[in-house]
């Protein structure tokens, strides 16, 4: 069955519809404790830039009015700094309450789902579906943008044709035993466990839901579809070597939002820069400031790669100077290795499910890579 790749927008990122005493409910909105210290970094910042541009009108000599004046014959106005750092604090708060005006409340009594979903607006919206109506318990990754970090958000939901009655069930930033979680829910609802695959939804049998590849493999469920012929694609480099085998991203892949990121970063600097040369900021200070400028700069030219042994996947993360391994999964242990395509992007990822753990490689990857991968991967697991 071919299916629009169409999600219901949750607010959580921690939430869970316990279901082991009924009738349960639960609200998914933004968390306080990320309401409050996002707000409070917000106002800070904020606050930092208004600070910092009236302090170039006190009538000090050495404050920063002498700077400001060289700085608009110069090729970088500390006054532009300090509004671009204004905006992007007054940005964090607006951005923070109008998520946390937003939220639905979610009712189940063992029979129906009630969902009241309250808008920016104001206004309120109900909508009741019995549990026997919804397709089955699906769960997927999305990602999203944490100032400077990725991040991963791992959603398990009843799925509806209807975005408006899709229910979510667990909300979480943590893949730990997300697999197991999902199965928990399939068996204790009666529902048919959904994944998306290349854009199809594809429902899993309960009872196939705990075997491992190597089991499938041997019952006939799952086929081996890699062509040890097949060329490699060309993002992907694969390298032989005596206890392993590697794969890997080619070269660090930009997207736009990479490079908007950069450019904001490169502002920084900018400014960093003009500040420790007119005086302006104390070296420890300096220093501190260009230490977490580096940090966050380096964080844009990470790749990832699998290090294939003979009884565990290795995943790593590999910068410019070092590399850091991320997880490991055992072959015996894996249940599930798919191509999933991210909603909020439009490109694909490979996840890697274990019953305990998952870990995802090739965020930006092309599909053809992904698809090669995930080939070579199951062809290693199975043979």
């Amino acid at each position: 069955m071919r299916a629009h790749l169409k999600t219901a927008q949750h607010y959580s990122h921690c939430f869970a519809l316990k279901i082991d005493q009924l009738p349960t409910k639960n609200s998914d909105r933004i968390a306080l404790r990320i309401l409050y210290p996002g707000m409070l970094f917000g106002l800070l910042l904020a606050a930092l830039g208004v600070f910092d541009l009236f302090s170039a009108y006190l009538p000090d000599e050495k404050s920063a009015l002498s700077f400001s004046q060289q700085g608009v014959d110069t090729w970088f106005s500390p006054i532009f700094f300090d509004l671009v750092i204004f905006a992007v604090g007054i940005g964090i708060v607006f951005k923070l309450f109008a998520g946390y005006l937003c939220y639905r409340k979610i009712f189940f009594d063992g029979t129906n789902i009630t969902i009241v979903d309250r808008a920016f607006g104001g206004k309120k919206t109900t909508y009741k579906e019995k549990l026997e109506n919804y397709e089955g318990v699906q769960l997927r990754i999305e990602f999203f943008q944490f100032g400077f970090w990725n991040r991963n958000r791992y959603i398990i939901e009843l799925r509806h044709k209807n975005l408006h009655k899709v229910a979510p069930l667990y909300i979480s930033m943590n893949g730990r035993n997300i697999r197991k979680i999902w199965k928990d829910y399939a068996k204790k609802l009666n529902l048919p466990a959904i994944v998306f695959k290349n854009g199809d939804i594809t429902k899993i049998d309960i009872e196939d839901l705990d075997k491992p590849l190597q089991t499938l493999a041997k019952e006939g469920k799952i086929s081996n579809t890699f062509d040890i012929n097949s060329p490699l694609p060309k993002e992907t480099v694969l390298v032989r070597k005596r206890d392993k085998k590697v794969i890997k991203v080619s070269h660090v892949i930009w997207d736009a939002y990479n490079i908007i990121l950069l450019a904001f970063l490169f502002m920084l600097w900018c400014g960093l820069f003009a500040f420790i040369l007119s005086g302006r900021i104390c070296p420890v200070s300096g220093f501190i400031l260009g230490a977490v400028l580096l940090w966050l700069t380096t964080l844009h030219f990470r790749r990832d790669k699998i290090a294939v042994k003979k009884d565990k996947l290795v995943i790593v993360h590999k910068f410019p100077l070092r590399n850091f391994k991320n997880d490991e999964l055992f072959k015996k242990d894996i249940e599930a290795i798919e191509v999933t395509e991210n909603p909020a992007t439009g490109r694909s990822f490979l996840s890697i499910y274990s019953n305990s753990k998952m870990v995802i490689f090739g965020k930006k990857l092309p599909l053809q890579d992904l698809q090669w991968v995930r080939a070579f991967l199951i062809n290693d697991i199975i043979k």
